[in-house]
């Protein structure tokens, strides 16, 4: 298996972790939706970083664009008020679910330009994660409990569909 493979596996498993931990977290009485999502996200970003520094060789920039995406998130969240305005919530993950989309539709093309069969299952994937992402924003306007489930599922489902890519290829590199 290839060491990209493996990196992207692995971190697709830990957004599925991440994913689960966050919807045990209503369970557990934590219940601030802001620190969750900013957690989440910065996680998320470096997770990401990791992964284009350990892929570098790969001349793959998803990770480092992931990240960039995850920072202007951050910055977004920072300067909004989520706590008691979910319509800021649904607002700022709905501006990291469009730069995502962007990323994942540039991969994408990547893909196309190159010849591999994969860039099907990925432009099937980004339209899966637009349609969870933009269910997800649809329904942040409850409580916080709720708020928080809806965030881990998009989370784990997230996790699911980044684990596609690296199953793919290692299924096509194999054949």
């Amino acid at each position: 298996m290839k060491r990209k493979t493996i990196v992207d596996l692995v971190t697709a498993v830990a957004l599925i972790i991440v994913g689960s931990l966050v919807l045990t977290f209503p369970l557990l009485k934590v219940v601030n939706v802001k620190y969750i999502f900013i957690g989440v996200l910065a996680f998320y970003g470096i997770m990401n970083l990791i992964q284009f520094i350990l892929t570098s060789k790969a001349k793959d920039y998803e990770g480092l664009f992931t990240m960039i995406a995850s920072i202007i998130t951050l910055i977004l969240l920072g300067f909004l008020e989520v706590d008691n305005n979910p319509l800021n919530l649904a607002l700022t993950l709905f501006v990291w679910i469009v730069l995502m989309s962007l990323i994942k539709l540039k991969k994408c093309d990547y893909y196309h330009d190159a010849n591999r069969p994969i860039w099907i299952f990925r432009i099937v994937t980004l339209i899966l994660f637009v349609l969870i992402g933009l269910l997800s924003v649809i329904n942040l306007y409850y409580e916080a409990e709720v708020q928080i489930l809806v965030l881990g599922f998009f989370y784990f489902v997230h996790g699911v569909l980044e684990l596609v890519d690296p199953v793919t290829n290692y299924l096509l590199d194999k054949k």
